[in-house]
């Protein structure tokens, strides 16, 4: 098995961490939307390039969006949708191995896409994602018309038949509650009906942020979402249809979820690091993690360009709502190894059902190292011990598993991290970053 020692270090120094992971899989789709409504040109600038954006890029060109990719010494500096989509002939497959973004999102693109006569869409993962959670999706779909097969509520999704037309506004009902992807499945598609659709929310959504960023993506590109609330709290949502995309130029920005591990690597070795392509005003969900951090006891600047973070020798427990930021629990939790007193992470259930159940994992994890975390009702405890000690870590094929735990191996020698090469899956030069931060 590869493993990978972390040599316990300071860090110091500035870096761009990679574009962000969520707003490239929303771009992309909606530059495919707005490319084929317009028949011209639509242009993502900075798009991630992993192994999870890669996955939908290659899905929207199987589907028949002309795509053209300009790379520049393994980067992507633009993706453009040439225009109006190519139906397939055949038979069309889609893997989405490890990516739950791309499965929820794709499979309600392909629930809009015209199939020929004897033609379908199949969407498929990876041994986990053919267990995590599609249900939720596939009722509202079938609800609108489209005919699908399914494994009792899982993928491999068939589509062998797209959203029929209605008599008037489309209304579903859908259960977020274990995550928003549902959600925003269904409102990047809502647009294209003729008659658009009203979406019921049932309970709770979670990592709400992420839907709240979808729909600050479908303003942006010219399209009309209305919040319907009742008591102050988002109930439905209402996307008139016949709409057009437009969204002749978009650049990605910095993501937050990566530039979590420096920012955390910072805090508990009392050092600085300077991030130079985050934005304060971003509709990322996971922008939490610097208040967070302050709350621990680091102090952050934003400069002219990007945020410096200043770490501490003295930090302090934490008590947080982590409900729209769930892909910074691993990372949070790492930090509140070393901080003084009790940590409590509060409304986390929807981490069961990640590239891991990531509640599990954590726990598991900080025990190896000789650490005590544990679930209290909907929160995970992290509580502080006298000493903590290296270890084998299992990443359980997570890349946040692995780019967390590889924090403590800063203050903790003897800390390795297992299947290192997880982190392609939205990081892929993390190691080389994390390195040149530690030299």
């Amino acid at each position: 098995m590869e493993k990978r020692l972390i040599t316990s270090a300071k860090i110091n120094g500035s870096l761009a961490v990679p574009t962000s992971k969520s707003l490239t899989h929303r771009a992309l789709i909606i530059a495919a939307f707005a490319a084929n409504a317009s028949g011209t040109p639509s242009i993502v600038r900075d798009p991630l390039r992993s192994d999870d954006t890669t996955l939908t890029l290659e899905a929207l060109r199987r589907m028949g969006y002309p795509v053209s990719v300009n790379e520049n010494e393994g980067a992507i500096e633009m993706v453009t949708f040439a225009g109006k989509r190519t139906m397939p002939h055949d038979a069309v497959k889609i893997n989405i191995h490890h990516s739950g973004t791309s499965a929820r999102l794709l499979t309600a693109v392909a629930a809009v896409q015209p199939i020929a006569e004897h033609g379908s869409i199949e969407i498929d993962g990876s041994e986990r994602m053919r267990q995590r959670p599609m249900q939720e999706l596939i009722e509202p779909l079938t609800t609108l018309g489209a005919s699908l097969r399914h494994e009792h509520g899982f993928l491999p999704i068939l589509v062998t038949k797209p959203i029929s037309g209605a008599h008037g506004m489309n209304t579903v009902r859908v259960d977020a509650s274990k995550s928003s992807q549902f959600l925003s499945a269904l409102l990047l598609i809502a647009p294209l009906l003729e008659h658009g659709m009203r979406i019921d929310v049932a309970g709770d959504i979670a990592s709400k942020s992420y839907s709240d960023m979808t729909i600050a993506q479908m303003r942006a590109a010219g399209v009309k979402v209305e919040e319907l609330t009742n008591d102050g709290t988002v109930k439905s949502y209402s996307v008139p249809g016949n709409q057009t995309y437009t969204m002749p130029d978009y650049t990605v920005e910095g993501d937050y979820s990566s530039a979590s591990y420096p920012l955390a690597a910072a805090a508990i070795t009392g050092s600085t690091v300077t991030i130079t392509n985050l934005t304060p005003d971003s509709p990322q969900g996971d922008r939490a993690i610097v208040e967070i951090l302050q709350n621990f006891g680091a102090a952050a600047v934003w400069l002219e360009r990007g945020l410096m973070l200043i770490g501490s020798k003295h930090l302090r427990g934490v008590d947080c709502d982590m409900n729209s930021c769930p892909d910074i629990v691993p990372t949070v939790a790492v930090v509140a190894m070393f901080a003084e007193g009790r940590s409590t992470f509060r409304n986390i259930e929807h981490l069961r059902y990640k590239e891991s159940d990531r509640i599990a994992a954590v726990i598991e994890n900080i025990g190896r190292l000789g650490g005590r975390a544990f679930v209290e009702g909907n929160a995970l405890v992290v509580e502080p011990v006298p000493t903590l000690h290296g270890a084998s870590i299992p990443t359980f094929d997570d890349h946040r598993m692995a780019m967390s735990f590889a924090l403590a191996g800063l203050c903790v020698p003897g800390v390795e991290i297992e299947n290192p090469s997880c982190v392609a899956k939205s990081y892929p030069d993390f190691w080389r970053d994390f390195e040149r931060l530690c030299a």
